[in-house]
């Protein structure tokens, strides 16, 4: 079992103004360590984390409302075809993108570059091109080449979706906003699922 996922970490505001934007609200359940489902989480350095389980929502667009906050990275993750993609935006608009798929011709060794990286991504690259061919190149038995773009992503906001969150960091659940003046449903529509 593998991920996938997709998140984005901006900086500028706070999780409930990320809640908000995003057309959600704070479920009002206890914080946990670790993201799941739907959530947002305050990171060090001033990051907010959206994280959800759908690995297109970054493509898709899902967390661009939270770009007008401030600089963002995203990532878009599945560990079952070893897709992984980072993004980088400034001034609301996408600078970079860096996109691993080993589908692609070039194999395990796949990095598509797209704009201006940040100044790291040739050493993490180099590093994990290395240790690729130590292991047996495509014959390995693993990808280590997917989590450079992942790599970048975490130089710049501190997270990895597939390492413990930097101390401190809690994440609340997120949950559809209800209208203004709307009855919460009875028990048996959320029972089954009448909206």
């Amino acid at each position: 079992m593998g991920f996938s996922v997709s998140w984005m970490a901006v900086q500028g505001c706070d999780v409930a103004h990320a809640a908000e934007v995003l057309g959600l609200e704070l479920d009002g359940d206890a914080p946990r360590d670790t993201p799941q489902g739907d959530c947002v989480g305050q990171l060090p350095g001033g990051w907010v984390l959206a994280w959800t389980e759908d690995f297109d929502a970054l493509r898709k667009g899902r967390f661009a409302p939270l770009l007008k906050f401030g600089p963002a990275v995203g990532c878009a993750v599945d560990e079952h075809v070893m897709v992984q993609e980072a993004r980088g935006y400034r001034d609301g608009a996408e600078v970079w993108r860096i996109t691993h798929d080993p589908n692609e011709d070039e194999g395990v060794y796949s990095l598509d570059v797209a704009g201006e990286p940040p100044a790291n991504f040739a050493a993490l690259r180099s590093a994990a091109i290395k240790a690729q061919d130590a292991e047996g190149g495509e014959d390995a038995q693993v990808d280590l080449i997917s989590d450079v773009p992942l790599d970048v992503a975490r130089s710049i906001c501190g997270f990895k979706h597939d390492e413990a969150p930097p101390e401190g960091t809690t994440f609340m659940g997120l949950r559809r906003a209800r209208k203004p003046g709307a009855a919460r449903p009875g028990f048996f529509a959320r029972l089954f699922g009448a909206r």
